[in-house]
């Protein structure tokens, strides 16, 4: 099994994972306008994704020269998403301890409401 890596092909493959985001992306606007709410996950997911790919975009050579921006902006957008995604995922999970703190001291109040 002959397992050569092309160097060549690093352009290409960072076109090919833009256009991976990208179409996630989508998947993931239509399901956040379908839930009209801003504060659902799909909706955060997208924002997070929609960075990740601004920052991507900035990455590719031929972009960047296009587009004249630093060759550092790409990687920092990375971080600035990446932050934003740790952010979303600790205050959900913050928010769900205490949903089910609440939810067992509704359940105790019930039993002996009977």
């Amino acid at each position: 099994m002959n397992l050569d890596f092309n160097p060549g092909l690093i352009p290409y493959m960072s076109i090919f994972t833009s256009i991976l985001f990208l179409v996630s992306l989508s998947f993931f606007v239509l399901l956040s306008i379908k839930s009209k709410s801003i504060r659902t996950f799909q909706s955060q997911i997208s924002l997070f994704i929609g960075l990740y790919v601004i920052g991507e975009l900035f990455e590719i050579k031929e972009l960047g020269a296009f587009l004249s921006v630093p060759e550092w902006l790409g990687s920092q957008i990375h971080v600035g998403a990446t932050i934003f995604l740790t952010i979303v995922v600790w205050t959900r999970f913050y928010y769900s301890e205490k949903g089910i703190k609440n939810l067992v001291e509704k359940a105790n109040n019930t039993d002996t409401g009977k």
